[in-house]
């Protein structure tokens, strides 16, 4: 018995929108033999691996990717931006709603991540200093 390796070609071929048949006629493939790459059940040469990353216009290793890692790293990053307004908002002696908090941790969370690729959120070190003057000026309103 021969160790499946997980892969991600039924992810994107849906994620596209795409039949089992029609990307398997893409590829030159029987759909059985397609629907056997999708389970695992066979081994991925590397001209097929080059292939189907053409297809679905990702990188190769992308089909391998562990989507949990960086669901992983993105709650990592949102625990600091949470840990970090809560110190502030007690530092800075301000209230906010409920509301206004969850509102403010997603926007600084955005604005923390946005443009980052998956590479860059990894080394990623939130430090919301820079919008403590933002976090004081909405205090003030909500006060």
């Amino acid at each position: 018995m021969s160790p499946k390796v997980p892969n991600n070609v039924a992810k994107f071929r849906k994620a596209l929108k795409l039949s089992q048949d029609t990307l398997a006629g893409r590829l030159g493939l029987s759909v059985t033999q397609l629907s056997r790459l999708e389970r695992g059940a066979s081994s991925l040469t590397q001209d097929r691996i080059v292939e189907l990353a053409k297809a679905f216009e990702i990188e190769p290793h992308e089909l391998f990717r562990d989507a949990s890692f960086k669901e992983k790293i993105e709650l990592n990053l949102m625990r600091d931006v949470i840990v970090q307004l809560d110190e502030m908002i007690q530092r800075l002696g301000i209230s906010l709603t409920s509301t206004q908090r969850g509102d403010l941790t997603i926007e600084l969370y955005r604005l923390e991540t946005e443009g980052l690729d998956e590479a860059q959120l990894v080394d990623h070190s939130v430090n919301l200093k820079k919008f403590e003057g933002m976090v004081k000026a909405l205090g003030h309103l909500s006060g």
